[in-house]
């Protein structure tokens, strides 16, 4: 993990206000040539972490004595919501899928195709994509077999898409793309041939667990006599699998135990048993790396790489991916039982609120420089549209398309006007993750940036389980409670640019859809088509040409705000040996050939 520059809070609003003065009279006009995309600040007065935020390494021994089982401690922020990925959107819940329930594939440090139960990678010259583009026919890797000592087979593939889609469970995260499958045959119990209504181009993602996206399998002998799988042991404490390792014990609030399998097609991994010890925040992962009570920690803020530099004892990962931080306004407009914030849909408040924020100043100050603001949402890709510049800071433009939307600075400065009939302040609660001392700091500065515009931003942050939590649960984002809200995602995995229903009207959560993805509740008929029409091209160029026209409409109609562009940071103690970091994934990618050196 990053040894992250921890700032008090009195060191770090002294040193905002002064970026901020310094800023104020400003308006740069184009943006940062740097073409990094690593956030970690400079020039602003920080701190060491203190050792008294390390973990308590009462519970969970980082080290094994000498010829002991071996065994190593991985930190992480945020608590699972599932042991199962199919049931959270939580990329947390996506790597212990990747360490405990391998897919069909996943992707190497270099992007590369790592076929895990697949025996091959179905293209047009081995017969594993119809002339007509709508079957897919996987083969499976002979003699796979579950955590139980059963046998995983096509029956399972089968089984799998049957769950996913299967209305009972109201839980499931998504059955994008699923959804688009017609039948599944399982002629031999290696072999599946799954047809598709139409031609679906990002097929790939379907059935791989790729550590930042997908679904490994399901075993259909544990769970075919379920009518649903919601809320049951499987999915929150106890599931069978078919990666290196299985989940032995689930403390809530503490820790998961993972234990290695001797049925994992590779063999036995070389480390015995994984701890993942659940800590308060990123700050906690340092001090416990720094200790040696933690031996591995991932998604460190990029402010952290000069920090976890420092500590000899400690290797660190940072790459450079087409992730993205970005803001989004509730668009909601009643139609589909959500109603955002009324100045919302006005394209001029919205673009308001893009020149208001010094995103700039974030990249500079708060991320050293190691990344750039970014225009659109498929960054650091042949995806990106290059020719777009972000939105320059520039608070004079901000104020006077406030002024032509029609509101005007009130008593205490914050702007109030007409919209949808009724006299509306321009006060936005605003939602990320708790415990994430960037966003935090991310949010001070934007609270202060879009106050000097008459615009008043109040941080309602949540724990990651409760903001993520899907509509069925009542999540605040998937049911549409908030005004702003903010995380990071990615459009771009394993090389496939498919931004599933994001942008789709059948992604917008409804009670009878609650499955998707739309948490923007955008509603742009022309977005919806291009969005459907590029899935269904495997021609790269025509399919690129498609994705930047997406990315030029939602750049002129500021339907979100894009902050920067995220590198993945990691860290592992040196007696940890062959971590991979990943660009697209992470460094669990190839936890089945980790070692320790003692």
């Amino acid at each position: 993990m990053r040894a992250k520059r921890l700032f008090t809070l009195a060191s770090f609003i002294a040193a905002a206000a002064l970026v901020l003065t310094a800023c104020s009279g400003t308006t740069p006009t184009s943006a940062p040539t740097t073409a990094s995309q690593e956030t970690a600040p400079t020039g602003v007065e920080t701190e060491a972490p203190q050792a008294t935020e390390a973990v308590a390494a009462t519970e969970v021994p980082a080290a094994a004595p000498q010829g002991e089982p071996k065994q190593v401690t991985i930190g992480w922020y945020q608590e699972p919501s599932a042991v199962v990925a199919i049931y959270s959107s939580q990329t947390f819940v996506a790597w212990l899928g990747e360490i405990t329930n391998v897919g069909l594939w996943n992707y190497d440090e270099n992007e590369k195709v790592v076929l895990e139960l697949a025996d091959k990678f179905p293209d047009a010259s081995n017969g594993g994509i119809s002339a007509d583009g709508k079957t897919i026919t996987y083969t499976l890797k002979p003699d796979l077999k579950w955590s139980d000592g059963q046998a995983l087979t096509s029956a399972d593939i089968k089984f799998t898409w049957q769950a996913i889609v299967n209305p009972e469970n109201k839980g499931v995260y998504s059955r994008v793309g699923y959804d688009q499958i017609d039948s599944i045959d399982t002629p031999d119990p290696q072999t599946a041939v799954v047809t598709f209504k139409d031609i679906y181009a990002p097929w790939p993602g379907l059935f791989a667990q790729t550590g930042v996206a997908g679904y490994g399998l399901l075993p259909e002998h544990i769970l075919k006599d379920m009518k649903s799988l919601d809320g049951s042991d499987f999915v929150l404490n106890n599931p069978i699998t078919a990666g290196p390792y299985k989940v032995t014990s689930v403390v809530k609030g503490d820790r998961i135990e993972l234990e290695a399998t001797d049925t994992y097609w590779r063999g036995r991994p070389k480390i015995d048993k994984i701890f993942i010890k659940v800590v308060p925040d990123r700050e906690s992962v340092l001090a416990g790396l720094r200790t040696g009570d933690l031996d591995v920690g991932s998604d460190f803020a990029e402010s952290s790489i000069p920090d976890l530099e420092s500590v000899d004892t400690i290797n660190t990962f940072a790459k450079t991916t087409p992730n993205f931080e970005h803001y989004f306004f509730n668009l909601g407009t009643g139609k589909y039982g959500v109603t955002g914030p009324c100045p919302f849909q006005d394209v001029r408040v919205r673009q308001a609120l893009t020149y208001g924020i010094d995103r700039f100043t974030i990249a500079d100050k708060l991320l050293f420089q190691k990344t750039r603001v970014v225009a659109g949402l498929w960054p650091n890709s042949i995806y990106e549209d290059t020719s777009l510049e972000p939105y320059p800071y520039d608070p004079e433009k901000a104020k006077a398309l406030l002024d032509e939307a029609g509101y005007k600075p009130g008593a205490d400065g914050i702007r109030e006007g007409q919209c949808g009939g009724q006299t509306v302040r321009l006060s936005f609660k605003h939602m990320t993750t708790s415990g994430n001392e960037l966003r935090a700091n991310v949010q001070t500065l934007t609270q202060q940036n879009l106050k000097d515009i008459g615009v008043e931003f109040i941080p309602d942050n949540k724990p990651s389980d409760t903001l993520f939590a899907t509509y069925s649960e009542n999540g605040p984002l998937a049911t549409g409670q908030y005004d702003m809200g903010g995380f990071t995602t990615a459009f771009v995995s394993g090389g496939d640019p498919d931004p599933t229903d994001y942008f789709k009207l059948v992604g917008i959560p409804t009670q009878e859809n609650p499955n998707g993805n739309n948490w923007y509740f955008l509603e742009d008929e022309q977005l919806d088509k291009l969005s459907d029409e590029q899935s269904k091209i495997v021609d790269v160029a025509k399919r690129t040409e498609i994705i930047k026209q997406m990315q030029k409409i939602m750049y002129d109609k500021a339907y979100v705000i894009p902050m920067y562009a995220r590198l993945n940071v990691d860290a592992a103690n040196k007696r940890i040996t062959n971590v991979k970091s990943s660009a697209t994934g992470n460094i669990f990618w190839n936890v089945w050939e980790w070692d320790v050196t003692e």
